[in-house]
């Protein structure tokens, strides 16, 4: 059955008429919907995102939507935040990607279980590397269709790009607020073209009032041509945050599991488990018992903590209340720092102890805590407690993801989390049900690679490309004594440094040839294109003959096409969805285990 779109009895004459053409558009602004223009709208959100895009805006590190020359210049919060600018309603729109999702997201949940419907969702990355000053590192706009527009560095600039399946670890999806409306039911432009909307979700791959909406959600003829836009046609039918996140709570759970990922706990746990708990919402982690003293995290309201001590700090008043008295807590994560009183309360009187220690040599694992309390601990990922294994002693068994808590007095420490690989190595950063577990775990026990020498392997860290030659050395059992006269580069001269001597390997063997002036750039974040150009010299790899081309070919520059193909059919390497390569896109320190272990393993 055909839906009406406007009153009954002409829709079928305005779709009609739309199809062949003899509408007019309405000359819509770029960016902008049929809303008022102070109005904010996730549209308008998702157009300005690919108008930043098509617009070619750079990055600047705290950049909020400034002029840079002929375009515009962001950080990834900062093209959220021009778009509020732009439209006169900025409100509460400011900071990093932490702040935008804890002071103006409504809901939150994993992409791993599936993204709706819904132009101009907020998109995170978790920060593994700096997690103190926010547990989110980067933040994007959805743009439909499984793509994200975002700024995402100095080397990139704006990106466009699938969500799932291009490698680049967007975990959780988050409804802003704002003032924020979404489409609920009928016709609206984005981005010049027609998209229509069925209960707060658009449409795709169906037929509406006699167009045709592909799986990207744009309305097209039976020609194939988009559907011009038309005033007319456009719905005024708008909805809150709150209302759509009353919806997406009857489909989704609402599990953000960015703070597990990072620390292995959850800030969801039950309060109970912790002898306190955080009252409110968007409370700060303080460095000292002062609101002068730098930021260590945000909590969200309901968060467990284990309170340490009272402390008296500078005083504090809200809502009608004052007091200088503070807490010193440690969050689940291991997080210390300082929380007003107002803002916290005991939910037990039992004093709070260390999370478990794990540890492993040889095969065994081990876990200590403090005198008199028990351990409990898990090898499936899921979250422990006094239900969980018992630990009584060394545990023969490496290759999994234990989590561990300590109960002493009813009270329950933050979960420790440590991923035990095969040649008992412990890294607290990434659990076996990461994609890239196997490849990490093979890499480590050939020593392709090495942990960061504090417990972490940071597998989503960018490689650069130094650290690409050594793990090639390193693949090849080099003995590197035997290069220790430097190099020609100019810019790597430490005879006595590893890497040096590495690059100096590759370079003799004519691996790498650096570039025109006569440098190497070691520590210049690698290329996927350099990556595989150094990997098939490396390895004598040659391409098919009838070698099929990367939708993105034009893209590859010349010098590397061959190579980038060799490496693809002698299966080292693959696309990144949509039967893309990216060639500029960089390689994480996962992703350079998976390619040299398949060469390993090969």
């Amino acid at each position: 059955m055909i839906r009406s779109i406007t009153k009954k009895g002409t829709a079928r004459i305005l779709c009609l008429l739309l199809a062949l053409g003899l509408v007019c558009a309405a000359g819509l602004m770029p960016g902008h919907t049929a809303s008022a223009a102070e109005t904010p709208t996730s549209l308008g959100l998702a157009a300005h995102g690919i108008k930043a895009h098509r617009d070619g805006w750079l990055y600047v590190s705290g950049g909020k939507g400034q002029a840079v020359g002929s375009t515009r210049g962001s950080d990834c919060a900062g093209l959220l935040y021009a778009y509020f600018s732009d439209t006169g309603a900025l409100g509460d729109c400011r900071g990093g990607a932490t702040s935008q999702v804890t002071d103006n997201c409504v809901f939150s949940n994993d992409i791993s279980e599936g993204i709706p419907n819904i132009h101009g969702l907020a998109l995170t990355m978790p920060d593994y590397n700096d997690p103190g000053t926010g547990i989110y590192g980067h933040i994007g706009i959805y743009i439909g269709n499984n793509e994200a527009a975002d700024n995402s560095d100095s080397q990139y600039n704006m990106r466009r790009e699938p969500v799932v399946g291009s490698g680049r670890n967007w975990t959780a999806w988050h409804v802003f607020d704002n003032g924020m409306k979404y489409p609920v039911e009928g016709w609206y432009e984005l981005d010049g073209k027609l998209v229509h909307y069925t209960g707060y979700e658009y449409d795709t791959n169906t037929m509406i009032d006699g167009c045709l909406i592909g799986s990207d959600g744009y309305a097209r003829t039976t020609a194939g041509n988009y559907v011009p836009v038309n005033q007319v046609t456009l719905s005024s039918r708008y909805a809150s945050a709150s209302q759509v996140t009353a919806y997406l709570r009857t489909k989704y759970s609402g599990k953000d599991s960015t703070y597990e990922l990072i620390y292995g706990g959850s800030q969801g746990d039950e309060p109970s488990v912790y002898n306190g708990k955080i009252t409110a919402n968007s409370v700060r982690l303080r460095q000292a018992a002062t609101t002068k003293s730098g930021i260590v995290t945000t909590l969200s309201k309901g968060t467990g903590i284990n309170i340490l001590e009272e402390v008296t700090g500078e005083k504090i008043t809200a809502d009608g209340a004052s007091t200088d008295k503070w807490y010193s807590v440690v969050t689940s994560g291991g997080l210390s720092g300082y929380v007003c009183s107002l803002y916290a309360e005991r939910v037990s009187n039992a004093s709070a102890f260390g999370a478990p220690v794990i540890e492993a040599a040889n095969g065994y694992v081990t876990m200590t805590a403090g005198a008199g309390a028990d351990i409990y601990y898990t090898t499936d990922n899921t979250q422990p407690d006094q239900n969980s294994t018992p630990y009584t002693g060394p545990i023969y068994m490496t290759g999994c993801t234990y989590k561990a808590i300590a109960v002493k007095s009813g009270v329950k420490t933050p979960v420790s989390t440590a991923t035990v690989l095969s040649d008992s190595s412990v890294f607290t950063d990434f659990t076996t049900k990461d994609w890239f577990y196997s490849a990490v775990d093979k890499a480590v026990e050939a020593q392709i690679f090495r942990g960061n020498g504090n417990g972490t392997f940071t597998p989503n860290g960018k490689i650069t490309r130094a650290q690409f030659v050594m793990a090639l050395a390193n693949l090849d059992r080099v003995d590197l004594s035997l290069y220790d006269e430097g190099t020609s580069f100019t810019d790597v001269k430490n005879p006595t440094s590893q890497m040096t001597r590495a690059i100096a390997w590759a370079s003799e063997m004519g691996y790498v040839h650096g570039y025109t002036d006569n440098t190497f750039r070691p520590n210049a974040v690698i290329s996927r294109e350099q990556m595989c150009v150094i990997l098939a010299q490396y390895a004598g790899l040659e391409r098919n003959a009838s070698s099929a081309a990367f939708a993105d070919d034009r893209k590859i520059s010349s010098w590397a096409k061959e190579a980038v193909y060799a490496c693809r059919d002698n299966g080292l390497i693959s696309g990144v969805g949509g039967n893309k390569f990216d060639p500029q896109g960089t390689a994480t320190r996962a992703e350079a285990c998976v390619i040299t272990t398949r060469y390993y393993n090969s």
